[in-house]
């Protein structure tokens, strides 16, 4: 038996295997982990697979190259920097997000508008839109090609004065001796104007207004220049009024006056600073033109006089701001819009692309999302995040103005403004590369609050002014204070948005410079000075009640060169 399974050395010689017992080459294989094929062979002789041969077991690596031992270490270190660096990308884009999303998650829960989309209305129909009258009184010659028809018409005038044709209409506002000696030029003038002057007046009756802006594209898109127009409107509505009290005709000359106010409220229904930035400009040419015509305004029932409950609704009218205030929050919101449309146009990758105008040496570009999926990769991986970080704090500053339009008084906002100001001074003098947006989504905004409050003090200012004026058509003479104004004439003294809270515009009853007073930008009651010639944030803001003082000596000089 034992001859029988002893291993034959003849035919494990021919193949190579060493002369080892049966358990050693077992172990052997083991400790080289190699599978071991056996059979039997040649009449029962055990027998080996050739492959098995010490020569080709030698060959085979056992340990790891010396190469690989060598370069293990940076193929180690490479890897993690990968991996590190795409554990952070994740982290930062998620921490991006969280930051965009805690920014605009607020004012999405209040209920206000974020997108420029957001801000979009039901359609009005055109003989109910007010919007769609006024757009065609800016389109009458007189308000198109103002210059050339004033260059027509007052020739001689502009000769005799030697001005430029933008300043006829200002010396015949400022002056009634010049307007009583060219009656019949401001006469043909104002005719020229009646169909501007008419659709200003069927506008006023209408409550629907749609300016037909696009919400479908981005705010930044929006061609406003054409507003400003409006303006001249406003001049040319101005003069009428004073031009109809010199004739005797106050109802016409208020009337005049309400036209403005409408066409000032009309503008701000539209969410841009452009917009209620007209309005205010607009606005201020009702207070000049109303002191001319209140110290001589005729009051009743008689065919040229106001009646008074016309007046009286036009005091109540200038006394109601809603509107005005609606307007800034709205233009402020339009602006937070404006900034979060950028920074989504941004974040998408929207570029300009240029494009044939049709027109020699013009080119226009339109605004396209790029597709290249390279460069789309590589900015959410890598700058997406900066940029998102970037607006969001755009976003929550332009919050913090529509927070502060809410305000009441100048004194109120500039307090409310004075952090977020300073940090966007801070931002913009150490901008860097990780604040891309601030200078681009983040205006400075604090001069449209104080021209904002400006221009309700001149309202509150105007309507004080009619009240006196009414005070001393009953009692003969006017009022020791604002306080015997209440309850007849006004429900209460008007309040000055340019002082601090719960106080009240200022009355000086003088019988040669009877004047009402709003303290102005500084917020230093100066007793209502009006011969201060110097910067305009020095002055306050007054209401003559009687005759303005001529204080500009250049104006002085004009009006004694140009005596007959």
């Amino acid at each position: 038996m034992q001859e029988l399974i002893k291993p034959n050395r003849r035919s494990t010689r021919g193949h190579g295997v060493s002369h080892r017992g049966p358990g050693e080459l077992r172990g052997n294989l083991r400790r080289r982990h190699v599978a071991m094929p056996w059979g039997l062979a040649n009449g029962g002789e055990l027998s080996y697979d050739s492959d098995m041969t010490d020569d080709n077991t030698e060959s085979d690596p056992q340990r790891p190259r010396k190469r690989w031992r060598k370069t293990r270490w940076f193929y180690g270190i490479v890897l993690s920097y990968f991996a590190i660096t795409i554990a952070a990308g994740v982290w930062w884009s998620a921490y991006s997000h969280e930051k965009f999303n805690e920014a605009v998650d607020s004012i999405i829960a209040s209920g206000q508008p974020l997108a420029w989309s957001d801000f979009a209305i039901e359609p009005v129909p055109d003989d109910q839109n007010a919007a769609i009258l006024y757009t065609r009184a800016i389109e009458v010659p007189i308000v198109q090609d103002n210059s050339k028809v004033i260059r027509l018409v007052f020739a001689e005038f502009m000769e005799q004065r030697e001005l430029e044709a933008h300043n006829v209409i200002h010396e015949f506002f400022k002056d009634r001796e010049v307007r009583r000696k060219h009656a019949k030029e401001l006469r043909k003038l104002m005719g020229m104007a009646r169909q501007a002057f008419a659709l200003c007046r069927e506008a006023r009756s209408l409550d629907k207004i749609n300016w037909g802006i696009d919400f479908t594209r981005n705010a930044y898109e929006l061609d406003l220049f054409g507003i400003q127009d409006h303006i001249r409107v406003a001049v040319l509505l101005s003069l009428a009024a004073v031009e109809a009290h010199d004739a005797g005709r106050d109802d016409d000359a208020v009337e005049y006056l309400r036209d403005i106010l409408a066409l000032g409220r009309a503008l701000d229904t539209a969410p841009t600073a452009v917009h209620h930035l007209m309005s205010i400009a607009i606005h201020a040419h009702i207070d000049p033109a109303l002191e001319q015509i209140l110290p001589s305004i005729q009051v009743g029932d008689s065919p040229g006089r106001v009646k008074r409950e016309n007046l009286r609704a036009f005091m109540s009218e200038l006394l109601d701001t809603t509107q005005c205030s609606r307007g800034l929050t709205r233009a402020l919101m339009g602006e937070r819009s404006t900034g979060y449309d950028i920074s989504q146009s941004i974040l998408i990758l929207k570029i300009l692309d240029e494009q044939s105008s049709g027109v020699p040496g013009v080119k226009t570009y339109s605004v396209v999302s790029s597709s290249n999926p390279l460069l789309r990769s590589s900015f959410d991986f890598g700058v997406a995040p900066l940029f998102r970080l970037d607006a969001a704090w755009a976003i929550k500053h332009n919050d913090a103005y529509v927070r502060t339009s809410k305000l009441g008084t100048l004194p109120e906002c500039r307090r409310s403004l004075r952090a977020p100001l300073k940090e966007l001074d801070e931002r913009v003098e150490n901008l860097s590369f990780s604040q891309p947006l601030t200078t681009l989504l983040v205006p400075r905004l604090e001069r449209m609050f104080e021209l904002h409050h400006a221009a309700i003090a001149r309202r509150r200012l105007s309507a004080a002014a009619i009240a006196v004026r009414m005070y001393k058509i009953d009692h003969g003479s006017r009022p020791e204070s604002l306080e015997d104004l209440v309850p007849k004439y006004l429900l209460k003294v008007p309040q000055d948005p340019m002082d601090e809270p719960g106080k009240s515009i200022r009355y000086i009853n003088d019988p040669e410079t009877s004047r009402l007073y709003s303290v102005g930008q500084n917020g230093l009651d100066e007793q209502g000075v009006f011969d201060d010639l110097g910067e305009v944030d020095t002055k306050e803001i007054l209401m003559f009640l009687i005759q303005r003082p001529r204080t500009d000596k250049k104006d002085s000089e004009s009006d004694s060169d140009g005596g007959d």
